[in-house]
């Protein structure tokens, strides 16, 4: 009733604004079409999940329609690069997120796009910490002494990641540079295999998202930290890296839209005012915090730009220092 009636007034404010303007008045109401947004990963993944709880909220709340199409490869740069290359007008969206936003502008030798200049920051959907992870086993329960053991047994330690290139690959880098350590890096094609190798002790530790606490309870891995620069209200008995032996440390992983360079202000508005709106819905906010995932810091989309750019020029020196180019 209340998107009905919504859209009475609209039509009720065009009529008039026609016939006082004449017949070379024009009212069109965004959307007049569906939107779509693209999820650069496969269907029932982390990114399609909180995609489509946004997309069934904003359609509820305001009667628009709103598609979910997944276009995964490539970490998700296949599907970014295509929208970043698509017609700006307004209908086209995709949720982006560290690895092909931040990381890949840097780390990889060819890129189809620059988000910087290809893609407009919408808003930030969610935002999660990475959690430090070690094998059931392992000679260490916290941060301070993994860095002691790893320099007391130089070259010893394993870390295993989702791939090279990664958002939790470079974790576990920024962590061994940052703490002196030396630790072999072992990818692996997705998380789940490397976790499969963490629980049999075949790695030592690894940066893993929050969906890796379902082990944590079972009892499978231990945690011995969270990433984030202040403790997660998720689990707010886990100390950060930086409180618990590594001043300093902090990283997030964060899902955010996008829309193609040069969409209409309206339409970037319009979105983002309504992720604002849903985000203010407890029900919403409930199957997000389901799903181990934060809300988002309040910031309009040129503040959600700005901390691109942040996020961006941090992954940059540490890829550079790191030498890493992919193909």
């Amino acid at each position: 009733m209340r998107n009905a009636y919504s859209r009475l007034l609209a039509v009720s404010a065009c009529a008039v604004a026609a016939y006082f303007g004449g017949a070379a008045q024009v009212c069109a109401a965004y959307p007049e079409k569906p939107i779509t947004i693209t999820v650069p990963f496969p269907a029932g993944g982390g990114v399609d999940v909180v995609g489509r709880l946004y997309a069934q909220q904003i359609t509820e709340s305001t009667g628009a329609s709103i598609v979910v199409e997944n276009r995964a490869g490539s970490g998700g740069i296949i599907g970014v690069g295509a929208i970043a290359r698509s017609k700006a007008d307004g209908y086209q969206f995709v949720m982006g997120s560290p690895g092909n936003i931040s990381i890949a502008p840097s780390a990889y030798r060819s890129l189809s796009y620059d988000p910087a200049k290809d893609l407009q920051a919408v808003a930030m959907g969610v935002q999660m910490p990475i959690l430090l992870v070690a094998r059931p086993d392992a000679p260490f329960t916290t941060v301070a002494e993994l860095i002691s053991y790893s320099k007391q047994n130089p070259g010893k330690l394993t870390y295993g990641s989702g791939g090279t290139g990664t958002s939790l690959h470079l974790a576990g880098a920024m962590f061994a540079q940052m703490a002196g350590i030396n630790a072999l890096h072992v990818p692996y094609k997705g998380s789940t295999p490397a976790l499969i190798d963490l629980m049999g002790g075949r790695v030592d530790y690894m940066f893993v998202d929050t969906s890796a606490m379902a082990n944590v309870n079972a009892g499978k891995i231990k945690l011995l930290a969270v990433t984030s620069g202040k403790r997660s209200t998720l689990l707010p008995d886990t100390p950060t890296v930086a409180e618990s032996g590594l001043p300093g440390y902090e990283a997030i992983n964060w899902y955010g839209f996008f829309a193609p360079a040069g969409t209409p202000p309206e339409a970037v508005q319009w979105l983002h005012d309504k992720i604002q709106a849903a985000l203010a819905e407890p029900a919403l906010v409930n199957k997000l915090k389901s799903q181990m995932v934060e809300l988002p810091p309040a910031m309009d989309s040129a503040a959600f730009a700005q901390f691109v750019a942040g996020d961006t020029a941090k992954w940059s020196q540490l890829i550079k220092a790191m030498n890493l180019k992919l193909d």
